[in-house]
């Protein structure tokens, strides 16, 4: 059968998360089998790309061309029309590409996945000889947002976090055996004083691109919040642990992937709202830092406690010793029935003129879990009516070893 041309125009290469999220959900919506497929791409990839080694594993296996500005680009597009009349000129909106990629495939299985090729993995074995990484080390990736990246777009600070709140996740992690490959980059706060098993990527000697697709692609789990890297982690198929989650990020669903949510503190309620009450309000679509200001709302980030839970957890699962499943199973039904609710109540009120809603909720169509270990954290998260149950878990690492404690106690400079 003779394949479909198709071309999608895609200017926006400046962000590791635009990279992946859109390049990943058109290679879904228009697969090799039934596509050709090409990218239409900035030219200057050398002083305009955020990771150029994740742009070329996403474009690989279909069509290339550049354009220098907008003339060119109508060029070819007008070209291509000339030539072929069938040819398909994807509609670039990433709000229409994430509808329709979410409908299709909440109840099929992708048709694409990023993968490396053997000469990549090669590279990836080489690099992580350099690092002293053991072959058969475990990997999990990490990546807390920092204002510094994007500091133009303060607007946007609603969904940063203090990575201190992470120590004593990280360094539980780093005794059961796991390298922590740390992204982002050199605006960042530096950790310091780290054990050998903690990789601070951004101002390692060995950093290149390329350590974020081949360490992503690697990870038992990626560990932070919803970011550009997090979107790789997606792309590769990799579980995903994502803390300090606004509501407004639900999109990165994945079956697998285990999430806990910001609180929001309402002011005129004098408490952290209930997730039902967030998610049946307008709160869903506030992508503003002012819009939390005039409503009122603080978001409150996850504790060390929360953070070490849900990590604990994370990797219990995935060990499958996660003793409490019995128990999970039950809050993730209240869970899903709340987001039942909210879905219906969405596809009645949400019309094509509320920007920038969907009329859906995504929560409810994706097969992600609320972490069970932050709804026994918070026992008001389901309704205040959540019986409340202590089983006696702390946020401590016993036996830590004196490096391991200046880990997560002695961390940042000043």
């Amino acid at each position: 059968m003779k394949k479909i041309k198709a071309f999608y125009l895609f200017p926006q290469i400046g962000r590791v998360g635009e990279i992946a999220h859109r390049l990943f959900r058109i290679r879904n919506l228009y697969p090799d089998s039934e596509y050709d497929l090409t990218f239409v791409l900035p030219h200057d990839l050398d002083n305009f790309c955020a990771n150029p080694a994740i742009l070329k594993i996403l474009c690989r296996g279909v069509g290339v061309r550049y354009f220098h500005d907008s003339a060119e680009a109508d060029a070819i597009l007008h070209q291509v029309k000339a030539e072929d009349d069938g040819t398909v000129w994807i509609d670039p909106n990433p709000v229409t590409t994430f509808a329709t990629y979410l409908d299709r495939f909440r109840n099929q299985p992708k048709k694409y996945l990023a993968t490396l090729n053997a000469e990549e993995l090669e590279h990836g074995r080489r690099l992580r000889a350099r690092l002293g990484i053991p072959a058969n080390a475990p990997i999990i990736t990490f990546h807390v947002r920092e204002p510094g990246f994007l500091r133009e777009y303060n607007y946007h600070n609603y969904r940063n976090a203090d990575i201190k709140n992470y120590f004593y996740a990280l360094s539980y992690l780093v005794k059961k055996g796991y390298w922590i490959i740390r992204f982002g980059d050199k605006t960042m706060q530096p950790l310091k004083d780290l054990p050998p098993q903690v990789i601070d990527a951004p101002f390692h000697p060995e950093y290149e691109p390329f350590f974020e697709p081949y360490f992503i692609a690697s990870s038992r789990f990626y560990f932070g919040v919803p970011s550009g890297p997090s979107t790789v982690a997606e792309a590769f198929g990799v579980p995903q642990l994502m803390t300090n989650y606004p509501y407004t990020c639900a999109a990165n669903e994945c079956e697998g992937d285990l999430f806990v949510y910001k609180k929001y503190y309402s002011h005129q309620l004098g408490r952290a709202m209930t997730y039902e009450e967030i998610l049946t309000s307008p709160l869903l679509d506030f992508h503003r830092l002012y819009l939390y200001e005039e409503s009122e709302i603080t978001l409150i980030e996850n504790t060390p406690a929360e953070i070490f839970a849900a990590a604990w957890e994370m990797e219990a699962r995935l060990a499958r010793t996660y003793p409490y499943l019995a128990e999970a199973e039950e809050s993730h039904r209240r869970v899903k029935a709340i987001q039942e609710r909210a879905h219906l109540i969405r596809q009645a009120k949400i019309t094509p003129d509320y920007y920038p809603s969907y009329p859906f909720l995504a929560s409810y169509l994706q097969k992600a879990r609320v972490s069970h270990e932050f709804i026994r954290l918070n026992p008001g998260f389901l309704g205040h009516g959540f019986p409340r149950i202590s089983w006696g878990f702390h946020p401590r690492v016993e036996g830590a070893s004196e490096g391991l404690e200046r880990f997560f106690l002695e961390r940042m400079p000043g």
